[in-house]
């Protein structure tokens, strides 16, 4: 899956979230207590999601946008169209030049309300389980991108269903999205 980011030259940055207008800067060994935050997922994303699924073919990649809506209140409201490097039936290298290109312009374009918050893959499986290569990359991202929240969420794809989980900088936790 080898997703990079601009910033995924060994510089780490130091991540925050914007509260009240004011950024608060967080380090990235906290760890994020998951009972503390919601997530919300529209409905037209998991309809590109599915439109997506791996049913023959190659692995695609591409990024998730999300905005925050209250305290502790994230919704992932857009992802990006496949941004594939070179990829096979099980792997997948993102293109970040064109990932990047997606984050700043959808930026620019929500009026700075949408932010990079994680990415999504897909797997040729009904039931899409994370492999050692998906945890490595989240972790990796996680340590080198500029974040706006103190998490990066992972979307996988299956045939017939998603995995979704948060990386906290210390563990993946499996979340269940709310859809509007």
């Amino acid at each position: 899956m080898g997703r990079k980011h601009k910033y995924s030259n060994g510089k780490r940055r130091k991540p925050c979230v914007i509260v009240g207008g004011v950024k608060k800067y967080f380090a990235r060994t906290a760890s994020v207590n998951v009972d503390d935050y919601h997530f919300e997922i529209k409905q037209e994303v998991v309809n590109e999601l599915i439109s997506n699924a791996q049913c023959e073919g190659n692995e695609l990649c591409g990024v998730l946008m999300g905005s925050q809506v209250g305290h502790n209140y994230y919704r992932i409201s857009k992802i990006s169209p496949p941004c594939v490097r070179s990829h096979t039936r099980c792997g997948c290298e993102r293109d970040a030049a064109m990932a990047n290109q997606f984050i700043e312009k959808d930026y620019n374009q929500s009026e700075h309300t949408r932010f990079y918050i994680g990415e999504w893959h897909t797997h040729p499986e009904d039931n899409p389980t994370p492999s050692a290569i998906d945890y490595s990359s989240i972790k990796d991202n996680y340590q080198t991108a500029s974040l706006v929240v103190p998490f990066l969420l992972m979307i996988i794809v299956g045939t017939k269903s998603f995995h979704i989980s948060i990386y906290d900088g210390d563990k993946f936790i499996k979340v269940e999205p709310e859809l509007v």
